[in-house]
C-alpha cells in the first residue's frame, strides 16, 4: 500500500504544559505557595509569647487591685477608716 502523493505522517502533538520537566515546575511552584502561606498565617512563637506576657500583667494588676481593695474593705470594717462625703463649700 502506497501513501498519496503529499502526504506527510501526523507528528504525535503533546498538550502544552503536560510534560514531565512541565508539571514538576508546576508542583514545586505550589508547594513553595503552600509553605509560604503557611509562613504568613501561622502564628509565630514571639506573638505567642507576647500574649502570655501581657496575660501575666493582666493578672498581677488584678491581684494588686484586689489586694488593695481587701485592705481598704479591712480598715473600713475595723473603724480605722471612715467614709464619708464632705459637703461641697460654695
Amino acid at each position: 500500500m502506497q501513501t498519496p502523493p503529499g502526504y506527510e505522517p501526523q507528528e504525535k502533538r503533546y498538550i502544552f504544559g503536560t510534560g514531565i520537566g512541565d508539571l514538576g515546575v508546576v508542583v514545586i511552584a505550589i508547594l513553595c505557595t503552600i509553605t509560604l502561606l503557611l509562613i504568613l498565617f501561622s502564628p509565630s512563637q514571639f506573638q505567642k509569647l507576647e500574649q502570655a506576657q501581657a496575660r501575666q500583667a493582666r493578672e498581677k494588676a488584678h491581684q494588686v487591685e484586689v489586694e488593695r481593695q481587701k485592705k481598704i474593705d479591712e480598715a473600713v470594717a475595723t473603724g480605722e477608716v471612715s467614709v464619708g462625703i464632705t459637703p461641697h463649700k460654695h
